[in-house]
């Protein structure tokens, strides 16, 4: 069963003392794609350039191609390594000039990350995104500096599931208690690898009932009902 967090927390944060601080938590480590802009748009442009660029067939539902590694979903697929490597050479061209940018934050979402860093939680991405074009996009949006750290996948694949992305940062971090937020399976399972608990949220682009069956410990549908989850695990 999993809990829903119900607190509008706006009107009990004390902005200036930092009271109601919850030190269960001291770390929030947000996915990307799906949690924290709406990606969606720059990827299925992209991946409809390369599979008209290839000329390989596309599958039905590009939806669900959005949250693991390309790479992994296009094994899924049943294509092969060769194939998956022209893909992934056609894709990365367009996204990189074209379709990282066909991208926006969620609304709400800035009001968020203030509020958690104006009570002194510390702030991560962790991404099945390759790292270099995660840190673009953040630098796009203005948003570099608001993270203490940035993970990502790595283009060679050795750092590829969100679990190793989620060990890198946590890695990187140090001493922490941290929680993960994030939209898809792969967010919640990786965090478990971990041994943290995951917030999962209903903007992105899970399946219906995907977050309840990975075993997400709360699911929120609004972006500032995370800050009552992290405050007062709801």
């Amino acid at each position: 069963m999993t809990e829903h967090a119900t607190t509008d927390p706006a009107t009990d944060f004390d902005t200036a003392t930092g009271a109601g601080f919850d030190p269960a938590f001291d770390t929030v480590i947000f996915d990307l794609d799906g949690t924290l802009s709406d990606s969606a748009p720059g990827i299925l442009a992209s991946l409809d350039h390369a599979f008209a660029e290839t000329g390989f067939t596309p599958p039905d539902n590009l939806v669900r191609f959005i949250g693991p590694p390309l790479q992994t979903a296009f094994r899924a697929e049943g294509f092969t390594l060769e194939q998956i490597d022209v893909l992934m050479t056609s894709y990365r061209a367009h996204y990189w000039e074209v379709g990282a940018f066909a991208n926006v934050v969620y609304a709400g979402i800035e009001q968020v990350l203030d509020s958690l860093a104006a009570h002194h939680y510390r702030l991560a991405i962790a991404t099945s995104k390759p790292e270099l074009t995660a840190r673009r996009i953040l630098e796009y949006f203005g948003y570099t500096d608001r993270f203490e750290v940035i993970g990502g996948a790595t283009f060679d694949m050795s750092r590829a599931t969100k679990a190793a992305v989620l060990g890198y940062v946590l890695e990187q971090l140090g001493p922490n208690r941290a929680v993960m937020v994030g939209d898809r399976h792969h967010d919640v399972e990786g965090a478990a690898e971990h041994g943290l608990v995951c917030v999962g949220v209903t903007w992105g682009y899970a399946a219906p009932g995907e977050l309840q069956r990975a075993g997400a410990r709360w699911i929120v549908d609004d972006p500032h009902e995370i800050i009552a989850v992290v405050r007062d695990r709801r």
